[in-house]
């Protein structure tokens, strides 16, 4: 049934089979898969339709992506990526739509958590670090895994509540980076893909990389400010659900679907398993060892609280 799906991949705790290229995801054969990417015509409009923005339509189980650069992409029941693209199949662009808002879109359609997030393993914790595009997730992540750390998931972090412990979903070995990000940790754009076509941002092949579920320790929410230096704030109550809240991937994709009192659960879940701490840094460009010394006292200080 699926020999016309000459790529396979895993992501996110799910067998992929597809019939188009996916930059990024980490090749791995599969026998039977959770999730198919398949060529072909999509709606133009969901017949139910209940959210609606400027570029998508969703329900509860279906989403509708339209756009001009790329193409149109249908995602149905968290088991089917249908894309009817306008460029070339194996285009860098479209690749992005799929790993970004498609799986964001499949995610919750499984009923699960994704969050605006990248997670590495660093001193035998699971540290999450979420925040808005540019707040320095990647960055961070980046410069712990060249001091040890274990990359378990870059830019979208899914949250699985099958175990007592909320746990991230081991996503796939690469990190999307920026060339200037690149540059202060000291590794060449020379022979690194695009993510964009003419863009300065590059996937980076991570050798350090955990394919297993993995319990949360710490979430920090990094945001950057006008004010100099590094300041950790605890959060808590309300604070930590709102957080969550607000960087939950594909949010405005939610509202009026059926899908707000799932994610209500899992963020609530969420808030009261895991500390949060919001992480404030100078507005500009990441002094990334005064980030990690920062981060290390940090842990320092919520283990002796714990004990």
């Amino acid at each position: 049934m699926f020999k016309s799906y000459p790529y396979s991949y895993r992501a996110y705790g799910l067998s992929i089979a597809s019939q188009i290229p996916v930059t990024g995801f980490e090749p791995a054969p599969v026998a039977e898969p959770d999730v198919v990417i398949r060529v072909g015509e999509v709606p133009e409009n969901l017949g139910n339709m209940v959210n609606q923005t400027a570029f998508y339509q969703s329900t509860a189980n279906e989403f509708l992506l339209t756009t001009t650069k790329v193409g149109n992409i249908y995602i149905v029941n968290g088991k089917e990526i249908v894309v009817q693209p306008a460029v070339d199949p194996s285009d860098n662009n479209l690749s992005t739509y799929i790993v970004g808002m498609a799986f964001g879109a499949v995610m919750h359609q499984r009923r699960l958590l994704p969050l605006h997030a990248s997670t590495v393993i660093y001193k035998d914790k699971c540290l999450m670090f979420a925040g808005r595009s540019g707040a320095g997730k990647t960055t961070i992540a980046a410069a712990l895994i060249a001091d040890g750390a274990t990359l378990v998931a870059d830019d979208i972090s899914v949250v699985d509540f099958a175990n007592e412990t909320p746990a991230i979903r081991p996503a796939f070995p690469t990190l999307k980076i920026w060339a200037d990000s690149l540059q202060h940790v000291g590794i060449e754009t020379k022979g690194l893909t695009p993510v964009q076509n003419e863009s300065q941002k590059y996937y980076l092949p991570v050798n350090s990389f955990s394919n297993r579920l993995t319990a949360i320790h710490q979430v920090f929410i990094l945001l950057p400010q006008n004010n100099p230096g590094i300041e950790i704030k605890k959060l808590t109550g309300v604070d930590k659900f709102q957080a969550l809240k607000k960087y939950t991937y594909l949010f405005r994709g939610i509202p009026h679907t059926g899908l707000e009192q799932n994610h209500f659960v899992l963020v609530n879940q969420l808030a009261q398993r895991v500390p949060v701490d919001m992480l404030m840094r100078p507005v500009g460009a990441i002094n990334t060892e005064e980030m990690v010394r920062a981060i290390v006292n940090q842990l320092l200080i919520n283990h002796h609280e714990s004990e």
